[in-house]
């Protein structure tokens, strides 16, 4: 989202819709834009939970998840009772967005966030979210956890919701505690591969990361993007092109971030 904004790509994409516009055959999970708001320190997420999913409808996305506030950043640091109002609205968020999907033939499958900062919360909000019976469920609150945490999470937010809904991870990209949960949950996501390519950071077939100011030669890589431009995700770009060269960085960064996780998986199956 914001990345079109930035462009002045929105409007384009709701005409058209995502998929068009990025000539993308895969799926596409649009988020509510939260972890923009704590991490990017940006205001871009839609008004209402209506109004958010009104926008997934019109951009044509496959997932979309409700409007929703994880506890991370300055939200840490909240009081119990201010948290406790959060999670409130959080789970009022989801049952609006579940009869408002519900009154009308729409199109993108909700998922349903989970958060809290503890047990006693994250109980209390699976519980909940549970009634709802739905089939996409995602566990969020999980950026800065200690490994032994975030597994604890997904363990008890699973025994909560069953075998089988679907469960989506955010802001994890361990591959140890992947592997260890890899039969939980379903799906994830995590933002390491975008802020890294940002900072100007390149991750390597080897799995670790190296400043494009440290490297003078063009790695041996298979991603879609250095098969294309060659060398290119090493280039700072010139003035206006900078955007550019950063979104590379972020492509291949995910395509190298997965393949580490496989990796990891094979290897502990042996």
């Amino acid at each position: 989202m914001a990345l079109l904004k930035q462009e002045n790509l929105l409007e384009r994409a709701t005409i058209c819709g995502l998929h068009e516009l990025l000539e993308f055959d895969g799926t596409i999970f649009l988020d509510s834009g939260s972890y923009e708001d704590f991490i990017a320190d940006k205001k871009l997420r839609p008004n209402t939970p209506e109004e958010l999913l009104s926008l997934a409808g019109w951009l044509g996305v496959d997932l979309v998840a409700h409007s929703d506030i994880p506890f991370v950043g300055k939200n840490k640091a909240l009081t119990e009772e201010e948290k406790w109002r959060l999670l409130e609205q959080n789970i009022l968020n989801a049952k609006i967005a579940y009869n408002w999907s519900k009154s009308r033939n729409y199109r993108p499958q909700i998922v349903y966030v989970i958060q809290g900062w503890n047990r006693e919360s994250l109980l209390y909000c699976s519980e909940a979210l549970a009634k709802l019976n739905a089939n996409y469920y995602a566990l969020g609150s999980l950026l800065g956890l200690q490994p032994d945490e975030i597994i604890s999470r997904v363990r008890l937010v699973r025994n909560v919701i069953g075998d089988k809904p679907k469960l989506h991870l955010f802001a994890v990209s361990n591959p140890l505690v992947v592997n260890r949960v890899k039969t939980l949950i379903d799906s994830i996501d995590s933002s390491t591969a975008s802020i890294s390519g940002a900072m100007k950071e390149v991750m390597t077939p080897s799995g670790n990361r190296k400043n494009i100011n440290k490297m003078f030669e063009r790695m041996n890589c298979d991603c879609p993007v250095c098969r294309k431009y060659g060398g290119a995700i090493i280039l700072h770009g010139k003035k206006g092109m900078q955007n550019f060269y950063n979104q590379l960085r972020k492509i291949h960064n995910a395509y190298q971030l997965i393949k580490k996780i496989q990796r990891c998986s094979v290897s502990h199956e042996v």
